[in-house]
């Protein structure tokens, strides 16, 4: 599999309508067999093709043989039925429609992990992740996805082959993207590109415009492999019963978004924050995080973005002529959606208006909330580090005064969720069906206390 390397330089060899492309070796130059490379190519097809999944006016891929695949957001909030977490999709060269769920969604980041409702003891065909770290520039890549609908009826793929023209990008969202010349065009969003050995590398969501037109230019974007495994499980099962996963930000720590190469320099640490928890100080230069190099500050904020909120980093601080070592949480959530470059926090946005459900025809706006406590005003706790929320006023007769929660009480968890921001109340909200009971917890004069709260169905926004 490896040889189809060579064909790059059989496409450079072409004279007289046939390939005479040479390999040049210790013993001096050998005729490439194109008849097998063309064939090696086929069987790298025919490897990876069965997994293809077609969802809505995009694609996918499937990663378990239990039924799990993923998918852009953007793809799965405009398939049919979404976006209210629920499709049907259709497996390779197949036309039998098989209803699958959305098991969590990544906005942020662009990604859905759907699951398929098999029949009992059925497998699927699926793929592998890749280390997307060994990815490098000059690697051939393959993408699979479904342009223009061209193959929906059989759900028959398009196959595309192309490089990988770099790496590391940062695109606001699209936090530590690989970018691709394969053909990306609408319908390829959500779908896979694939490795030499067959494991994908990435999930294709975004390209570069041509002149304001959404076709392909030469310049594509993937999700990288390594970034989704690492939201894979809280995707998978999130406390509370939460759909949404949170990207997030290191509290109160600003960052200089200069381009002098040498690092991350802190502009500021707010006091009672991670941040100042951590030991972060004013001028502080960030030139490592993890095991990555950090050369300004939206490479800072692509490493931090490529793991859930709540997730910990170790850093590399040149302070001085000093190096200091320091460990920190991305514990501020951040928007759900792909607004501007540099994320703003969910409190942020909210104010703005695009936190909550996002704007009329985002593509990544989250769905409605299905259910409510009936809690009608809240303020956030003061002390930072026990969180939660002082409640004030309740829908006359709703769950939580019927559940015996006060006015002055303070929600501190939700089904096992500790409550810091609003988003971890809406999160949960926009899953939870109502009549759901929910175990919460909250402080009462000093006391920790219990109750189950049985949801009610939310009103429903207009469109």
């Amino acid at each position: 599999m490896k040889k189809i390397l060579m064909s790059l330089v059989a496409a450079l060899a072409l004279s007289g309508g046939a390939f005479q492309a040479q390999e040049k070796t210790a013993s001096g130059p050998a005729t490439v067999n194109v008849a097998k490379l063309d064939s090696e190519t086929v069987a790298w097809v025919a490897k990876v093709r069965p997994a293809f999944v077609h969802i809505g006016g995009g694609s996918g891929v499937c990663i378990s043989e239990d039924g799990y695949f993923l998918t852009n957001h953007h793809v799965f909030n405009e398939a049919p039925g979404g976006p209210s977490i629920k499709t049907v999709v259709k497996m390779a060269g197949s036309t039998r429609p098989i209803t699958a769920v959305a098991v969590g969604a990544d906005p942020r980041g662009d990604i859905v992990l759907g699951k398929m409702q098999l029949k009992e003891g059925e497998k699927v065909p699926f793929v592998k992740l890749a280390d997307s770290d060994k990815v490098q520039i000059g690697d051939l890549c393959l993408s699979v996805g479904d342009p223009f609908l061209l193959g929906s009826q059989l759900a028959e793929p398009t196959i595309t082959l192309g490089t990988i023209t770099g790496v590391h990008r940062f695109q606001g969202g699209y936090c530590d993207s690989i970018q691709i010349d394969t053909a990306i065009n609408p319908g390829n969003s959500g779908g896979p590109s694939f490795n030499l050995d067959g494991e994908v590398i990435g999930i294709n969501g975004r390209n570069i415009a041509n002149h304001g037109k959404r076709f392909n230019t030469g310049a594509g974007y993937a999700i990288p492999a390594n970034q989704i495994r690492n939201f894979i499980d809280t995707l998978k099962a999130q406390s509370g019963g939460a759909y949404v996963v949170r990207h997030g930000l290191v509290g109160g720590l600003k960052i200089s978004l200069g381009l002098s190469a040498k690092g991350a320099t802190v502009e500021s640490v707010d006091a009672d924050s991670e941040a100042s928890d951590a030991g972060f100080k004013d001028g502080d230069v960030i030139v490592k995080i993890d095991s990555h190099e950090i050369f300004n500050g939206f490479r800072y904020h692509g490493v931090i973005g490529t793991k859930p909120r709540g997730s910990s980093f170790k850093f590399s601080v040149k302070r001085g002529s000093e190096t200091v070592e320091l460990t920190a949480r991305n514990d501020v959530p951040s928007e759900s959606g792909q607004f501007g470059t540099i994320p703003r926090t969910d409190d942020e946005a909210r104010k703005e208006g695009t936190g909550a459900g996002g704007l009329m025809g985002d593509p990544f706006k989250l769905p409605d909330a299905r259910s409510t406590l009936g809690v009608t005003k809240f303020a956030r706790n003061k002390d930072r580090k026990v969180g939660g929320f002082v409640l004030e006023s309740f829908k006359k007769d709703g769950p939580a005064e019927a559940a015996g929660l006060q006015a002055s009480d303070i929600l501190v968890e939700i089904g096992g969720r500790k409550i810091f921001y609003v988003c971890d109340i809406s999160d949960i909200m926009i899953a939870v069906e109502p009549n759901t009971p929910l175990l919460v917890k909250y402080i009462r004069n000093g006391e920790t206390m219990e109750a189950t709260v049985i949801t009610a169905a939310a009103a429903r926004r207009g469109r």
